[in-house]
């Protein structure tokens, strides 16, 4: 996921493209080398215009100046009545404009550069759109030129950026070990030899460190008689299947801080911080050496939120805070947190607060979930307008619409006071829930959130949020564990201190001519931003829009008729142009829509462990540019089962796979992912799948009225937009199927 911000012009071009061959001066033989016209000998060696054939054969003009008439020069190209060939005014070599006395043809280019004959245009290498590389983070880019004879071989001259290297074919890429500036110079020939070079400016940034805050709901966490049904081990003591699983979880995610809740038993907690680091510590709201009044909110039997946090952090303070509405919370009043950190350059407050609102769906429990978002708001407006701060933990409900109905009608969030004021709080999770991402192993709603001020939504990373899927690893992990799973959110606290604009959208991906486009960005201490574009990789760059409130935090756009793999797009500082932040991934604009279709799909799953796991569609990009699929889904008939993570690129001519679940294919297997709702949900006797863009429109869809046992249906011909679908064992006799592969066993 491309994580950093980027903060300055991608790249530079400093030297224009040389020409591919130097054509010869005034006085070199024409024509294949030999001269022509005026009685001297021409065109291939035939005698010219006394009364013989000139130019190839043709016959001459009996003596009167070459090319009068109908007689044909340079080629067969008719001649240009009378006048002399070459002459600088008139039209010989195929019709392009003479050359004023340099020679034509034979293969050598004249006329002002372009191809004697109107042949092979002038190799030039193309604006390279390269951006900034990060130490120790994979770099990736492509070289490319126009005109020439293909193939072309790529070469350099100079000096790579550290742990980058050059393939024949174009290809800049590695891990950068250093950070600094080089200048190579990018040559690439062509299969007739012509050369072209441009020297271009390739940055490597510095090493980014990322800050990473979890949270997790580890259910009833080391209470005896509660939570998970299987945390103990055979001969075990009391929950260590629980502690050992959250231990090496937490252990592994590199977290700087966690909120946990639903921690019950103070040992068992104490014995999760031991198989920590040394780095790390940690607390209890009950623990008065940190939270004077913990004792007196939580005692040793109840569900308690807690802290853990590593040296990056220093502790200042802790309070059990709302404790005035704790009946709203489930009994569960919020633990702030005061810290100090490391935030752009220097030592700054952070505040952390762990909640866990009250949970279930009848209608009481709505209304407190209501009641006490309102409480928190009005915390937060009163005591910490201007401060850092992230509210991290289970909030029992989801952000699109509640989780609680009346009359079969889902009613609205409570949380909508937090969502109607976007100038000043963020549900970070919000993706999630947009993304259909779990956050528990039951249930498709999402209830486990991030929400943060605008003083830390600004430092969020883009694509930096995520949920973490311990139970790919440990057996049985909801019976062992906890019914919910991890969930991290990223911010990028370098820089120096001040104002900051980022963008949030779009940072890559694929937009088509007459399509509406949404920027959207966050910043702090910017009053009006301008929107800029550019269609050249950066070199040149158009106003979108002049002047927009930094507060609006959005605004709407019509793709232009541009077609260009090199468009880059940027928010800016109306007041300071230094700061701006562009997409960080590659964006195309296309006059054209691009095409996706569902090229295979198992419904039918195999009789193997994991069952439902093993069903899968496979998506494929038949046109000629990359698509962007975050936020495109899958649907059966009647439920969306999937939903494509942010910067999915699907690039043409590859196929992406969606299994049902984590078990129907070997971790790591390329272009392959698990289901975000945990399932397909295929129907084996008959059902619709359907393939839907971001904007809910419908990109492709297959119906099918039967199955057979562990056989998928694949289109006939394989990857044929328009072909209908028939069984695998029709179309390769022998396959049952062929998930991320053509459909005879090969690879795309």
């Amino acid at each position: 996921m491309p994580l950093p911000r980027i903060v300055a012009p991608l790249l530079a071009l400093l030297l224009a493209a040389c020409p591919g061959s130097t054509p010869p001066g005034p006085g070199t033989p024409s024509d294949s080398g030999v001269r022509s016209d005026g009685g001297s000998p021409g065109d291939s060696g035939v005698p010219g215009d006394g009364g013989a054939s000139t130019d190839g054969g043709v016959p001459g003009d009996g003596g009167t100046t070459d090319d009068a008439g109908a007689s044909t020069n340079d080629g067969g190209v008719p001649g240009d009545g009378g006048t002399t060939d070459d002459g600088g005014a008139s039209t010989t070599d195929g019709g392009v404009p003479g050359d004023g006395g340099l020679p034509s043809d034979g293969g050598v280019q004249g006329d002002g550069g372009v191809p004697d004959g109107g042949g092979v245009p002038t190799l030039t290498v193309d604006s390279p759109a390269l951006g900034d590389g990060r130490v120790g983070q994979p770099y990736a880019a492509q070289l490319s030129a126009s005109g020439g004879l293909a193939p072309f071989t790529w070469s350099f001259t100079g000096t790579l950026a550290a742990g980058l290297t050059l393939s024949s074919d174009g290809a800049l890429s590695g891990t950068p070990t250093a950070a600094g500036t080089t200048i190579p110079n990018f040559i690439v020939r062509d299969a007739a030899g012509a050369t072209a070079s441009l020297q271009v400016v390739v940055r490597v940034q510095p090493p980014l460190t990322l800050f990473t805050v979890g949270h997790w709901n580890l259910e009833w966490f080391g209470a005896p008689n509660q939570g998970p049904a299987n945390s103990t081990s055979d001969g075990g003591v009391t929950d260590d299947l629980q502690i050992a699983g959250a231990t090496n979880v937490i252990r592994g995610a590199g977290a700087h801080v966690w909120g946990l809740v639903e921690m019950v038993d103070t040992a068992d907690f104490n014995t999760l911080l031991a198989g920590l680091p040394g780095t790390y510590r940690g607390f209890l709201a009950n623990n008065t050496t940190y939270v004077l009044s913990g004792a007196s909110q939580y005692s040793a039997g109840e569900q308690k939120p807690g802290i853990v946090y590593d040296s990056t952090l220093t502790y200042r303070s802790a309070q059990v805070i709302l404790t005035a509405q704790a009946a709203d919370f489930g009994g569960r009043p919020p633990l702030r947190v005061d810290f100090t950190t490391r935030i752009h350059g220097e030592d700054a407050p952070l505040v952390v607060i762990v909640t866990h609102m009250k949970a279930f769906e009848d209608r009481t429990s709505y209304d407190q979930r209501l009641r006490s978002s309102v409480a928190l708001k009005n915390y937060l407006d009163q005591w910490l307008p201007t401060a850092r701060v992230l509210v991290i933990g289970d909030w029992n409900d989801d952000l699109d619409h509640s989780i609680t109905t009346e009359n079969g009608v889902a009613l609205s969030s409570p949380y909508l006071n937090f969502l109607n004021d976007p100038a000043h709080y963020t549900f970070l999770t919000k993706v999630l829930t947009d993304a259909t991402i779990r956050t528990t192993t039951e249930y498709d709603d999402v209830i486990d959130h991030t929400m943060v001020t605008d003083e830390v939504a600004v430092d969020a990373v883009p694509g930096g949020v995520q949920v973490l899927r311990p139970d790919t690893s440990i057996p049985d992990y909801a019976h062992t564990v906890s019914d919910h799973y991890p969930v991290l959110t990223r911010y990028d606290l370098s820089g120096v201190p001040g104002p900051r604009v980022r963008l949030t959208a779009p940072l890559g991906g694929t937009f088509v001519t007459g399509t509406q486009l949404t920027f959207t960005w966050r910043s702090v201490g910017v009053d009006t931003v301008r929107i800029e574009a550019s269609y050249d990789g950066g070199n040149s760059w158009d106003v979108v829009v002049p002047s927009v409130s930094a507060d609006a935090g959005s605004f709407a756009w019509t793709v232009p008729a541009v077609e260009s793999d090199l468009v880059c797009l940027r928010v800016v500082d109306t007041a300071n142009a230094s700061r701006f932040s562009m997409n960080s991934d590659r964006i195309w604009f296309l006059r054209t829509a691009p095409r996706v279709i569902i090229n295979e799909v198992l419904a039918n799953e195999p009789a193997l462990p994991g069952g439902t796991a093993h069903e899968f569609v496979e998506v494929y990009n038949a046109g000629s540019a990359p698509v962007d699929l975050s936020g495109w889904s899958l649907w059966d008939a009647l439920n969306r089962q999937h939903v494509f993570a942010p910067s999915t690129v699907l690039q043409p001519g590859r196929p992406m796979v969606v299994f049902g679940g984590p078990e129907g294919f070997t971790p790591g297997t390329p272009d392959t992912v698990a289901s975000s709702g945990g399932t397909l949900s295929l129907n084996n006797t008959s059902d619709i799948v359907r393939l839907k863009r971001a904007d809910g429109g419908v990109e492709d869809s297959v119906e099918y009225f039967s199955t057979v046992d562990a056989v998928s249906i694949n289109r006939s011909p394989d990857l044929s937009p328009d072909a209908g679908f028939v069984l695998h064992t029709v179309l390769t006799p022998g396959r049952q199927s062929s998930p991320g592969r053509r459909a005879d066993g090969g690879a795309f």
